[in-house]
């Protein structure tokens, strides 16, 4: 019998796949069998590790640099993809890690930073791949990460908390857009992670912060890149082949709770 979570042969593309979340995703994805790409605004030490590790897999890996934020680099980026894959069959949304602000601190700059990277980015990039896998005809999966901020307000998070939750809006129409291609859309929401930092700073208090928090997760424990990447995975996988329009928590039951 095939393995439902094997993703063997298949050709996927994680935006923001460099490091932490993102390199947790593209790692979990050349596990379960597939060639990578990976993309972000620089290609540094942090991308070639990446890239040597999905090597490490057996698998292609490749850099493409890219503004996501901007339709003329998105459609360049995925026909360097194309060209170099051949297909598409998986699309990842997974740049940016935001920037908190009091609402009354907020600046136009930050609130249009959030949102041209963190959603409208997630459109460009989930349109170019559409478009492809619509012409290949064998349908695909789109996972865009959202956040526990796209499900409840947080203070200081006006700017992304609306690009999260916006995501998660974006899902829904686009798995009932593109349904009749084969095309599976769906989001997953990360709750207290484990990467070293909250939205885009780490003050000297983070560490209290962060311990703070983990009593409020009922699992007692911050997520991992990891955790984000096996869920993503599976969203992907035949195992999940009739599962579209949905917002998987990835939160150690935070949102269930109420922390």
């Amino acid at each position: 019998m095939p393995n439902p979570h094997s993703l063997d042969g298949k050709k996927a593309f994680v935006t923001g796949g460099k490091r932490n979340i993102g390199r947790g995703i593209a790692l979990s994805l050349a596990d379960a069998g597939c060639d990578v790409g990976i993309n972000d605004l620089e290609q540094d030490a942090d991308g070639e590790e990446t890239l040597r590790l999905i090597r490490g897999f057996g698998r292609e890996a490749e850099f493409f640099l890219g503004d996501i934020s901007d339709s003329a680099q998105v459609e360049q980026m995925f026909a360097a993809f194309l060209d170099r894959f051949g297909r598409i069959d998986i699309l990842v949304n997974h740049p940016f890690g935001g920037k908190g602000a009091p609402f009354l601190d907020l600046t136009e700059e930050n609130w249009d930073l959030n949102l041209d990277v963190g959603l409208k980015g997630f459109f460009l990039c989930s349109q170019q791949a559409a478009r492809a896998m619509v012409a290949q005809g064998s349908g695909g999966s789109i996972v865009s990460t959202s956040s526990v901020h796209g499900a409840r307000a947080w203070k200081g998070d006006t700017a992304y908390g609306s690009a999260k939750a916006g995501i998660l809006r974006m899902t829904e129409s686009m798995a009932t857009d593109l349904g009749e291609h084969g095309i599976r859309c769906n989001a997953v929401l990360p709750g207290h992670m484990d990467v070293g930092r909250v939205f885009d700073t780490a003050p000297p208090e983070i560490g209290e912060i962060q311990e703070e928090l983990i009593d409020k997760v009922p699992l007692r424990r911050r997520g991992t890149p990891e955790d984000i990447g096996r869920a993503v995975a599976f969203l992907c996988s035949p195992a999940a082949g009739c599962i579209s329009g949905v917002s998987l928590p990835v939160d150690g039951g935070l949102l269930a709770s109420g922390g």
